[in-house]
C-alpha cells in the first residue's frame, strides 16, 4: 500500500471492524525500521568501537565511509557492519586482571577494518517486512542494514522486531474479536479464516510459538561442550540445570566468546559451521575447560508455559535479551522462546494474512458492483413487466 492509499480512517474502521489493521498497514520495511543510524568508520578502534556500543546501547556498528573533503555533497558509502560479537572475540579473557599480557592491552587498539564483515545481507526500504523477517531467520542475523543504492538509511534490529510485537499487543487490546485458540505456526498451512482471529485468537500463551526441544546442559559441563551443542544445532543460548535437571540460568554464545582466549585476524562467518571463526580456538586451551557454571547468568529472566506471549515480547525488549528459557513451577525447562520464535510466528501471520482480501478492495469491488446494478437511464428504470406500470 502506499502513502497515497493510507487512510487513518480505514485504521479506525478495520480496528472497529475486528479487521486486521496491523497487517494492512504495516507491511515493508520502512514502517519499522531504526532511521538516523549512528555509524563508525573504518579508522575507528575496537576499544573506541565497544565503547561506542556501550554509550549507545547497541550491538551493532554500520561501518561507512565518509566523503573526501573534495566530495561537496557527496554522502557516506556504506562498507560493512561490525557486531559485537566480533568485538567480543578480540578481547582476551585476562584483560584487565592478575594474568594479562602486554598483547592483551594491544589487541583494543586494533582498526575494525580487521574485522569487518563486508557485503552483509541488506534490505531496503521497501523490502516486505515477512522477506526481511525470513532473511534474518535464514542468516542468523540479528541487524539488517537498509540501503538505497550504497547509502545507509537505516537499519532493522531484533529489538525492532520485539517492539514490533509491543505494537501489535497494543492494536490487539483496543478491541477485536476473540475466536477459538489456534497455534499460528500452525495457520499458514490451514484454511484462513476471520482476519479478526489474528490479533486475539492464535497468540496466547508462550506454548504457542515456543521451542519445545531444547538442549541443556549441566553447570559442570565444559565451554568445550556448549561450543559443540550450539554449532551443532546452530543455536545461540543453552539453558543450564544441575544434575537434578533443575534450571540454574542461561548461557549465550557471547557469554563464551568473552571467556575464548585472544585470537587473531578476522571473524567473519562467511565459513559453513555456525561461529565456526567466532569459536575457533585451540582445543588444549585450558579456557575451553571452563564450566558453563562459571560462564552462565544467574538469575535469568525466564517464564512459564502459561505465560502470555505479548508479555512475553515485552520483557524480551525491555530487558534487551534474546531469550527467555520457559520453566515450569517445579524448575524443569519446558522450551525457550527467543526473537527467532517470534520472527517465524510474525512470518506466518503475514503469509495468513496475505491470503485474505484487503478490506479496501473488497470495498471498491463491492461497489462496483452495486453501481452495476443501479440503473443510470430512465428507459433502465422502467418495469420489464407492463403490467406493472402505474402501480
Amino acid at each position: 500500500m502506499t502513502n497515497e492509499d493510507f487512510r487513518l480512517i480505514d485504521v479506525i474502521d478495520d480496528l472497529c471492524a475486528g479487521r486486521d489493521a496491523f497487517f494492512r498497514f504495516v507491511r515493508v520495511v520502512n514502517d519499522i525500521m531504526t532511521r538516523n543510524v549512528l555509524t563508525q568508520t573504518l579508522e575507528n578502534t575496537l576499544e573506541e568501537t565497544l565503547q561506542f556500543m556501550k554509550d549507545n546501547n547497541v550491538r551493532h556498528a554500520p561501518i561507512v565511509d565518509p566523503p573526501a573533503e573534495d566530495e561537496e555533497g557527496a554522502k557516506p558509502r556504506f562498507l560493512g557492519v561490525v557486531s559485537e560479537r566480533d568485538v567480543f572475540r578480540q578481547i582476551s579473557p585476562y584483560l584487565g586482571k592478575g594474568a594479562e599480557k602486554d598483547d592483551d592491552g594491544k589487541a583494543l587498539q586494533k582498526r575494525i577494518s580487521e574485522i569487518i564483515t563486508r557485503q552483509p545481507k541488506t534490505v531496503s526500504p521497501e523490502t516486505p517486512l515477512r522477506q526481511a523477517l525470513e532473511t534474518m531467520i535464514d542468516a542468523r542475523v540479528d541487524m539488517l542494514p537498509v540501503l538505497i543504492e550504497k547509502e545507509l538509511v537505516g537499519i532493522v534490529t531484533a529489538g525492532d522486531v520485539t517492539q514490533l510485537f509491543v505494537r501489535f499487543d497494543a492494536l490487539r487490546q483496543l478491541g477485536v474479536k476473540r475466536g477459538k485458540t489456534t497455534r499460528l505456526v500452525d495457520l499458514s498451512s490451514g484454511r484462513p479464516g476471520d482476519a479478526g482471529a489474528l490479533l486475539s485468537s492464535v497468540l496466547r500463551t508462550v506454548d504457542d510459538i515456543m521451542t519445545h526441544d531444547v538442549v541443556c546442559l549441566e553447570s559442570g559441563s565444559s565451554l568445550s561442550e556448549a561450543i559443540q551443542v550450539m554449532q551443532k544445532g546452530r543455536f545461540r543460548h543453552l539453558p543450564v540445570v544441575d544434575k537434578e535437571g533443575k534450571f540454574m540460568g542461561i548461557v549465550s554464545d557471547r557469554d563464551i566468546l568473552l571467556r575464548l582466549p585472544l585470537t587473531s585476524g578476522q571473524t567473519r562467518q562467511d565459513d559453513e559451521e555456525f561461529r565456526g571463526r567466532l569459536f575457533s580456538a585451540d582445543s588444549k586451551d585450558p579456557s575451553l575447560r571452563q564450566s558453563l557454571g562459571e560462564a552462565m547468568k544467574r538469575d535469568a529472566v525466564h517464564v512459564s508455559p502459561g505465560h502470555g506471549v505479548y508479555d512475553a515480547a515485552k520483557k524480551l525488549f525491555e530487558s534487551r535479551i534474546g531469550c527467555l528459557p520457559v520453566v515450569d513451577e517445579d524448575q524443569n525447562v519446558q522450551g525457550i522462546v527467543t526473537v527467532t520464535d517470534l520472527m517465524r510466528a510474525l512470518v506466518a501471520a503475514y503469509e495468513l494474512a496475505d491470503r485474505i482480501p484487503d478490506p479496501k478492495v473488497r470495498r471498491d469491488v463491492q461497489s462496483q458492483q452495486r453501481a452495476k446494478d443501479v440503473p443510470t437511464t430512465e428507459e433502465e428504470a422502467q418495469p420489464t413487466n407492463p403490467s406493472l406500470a402505474g402501480q
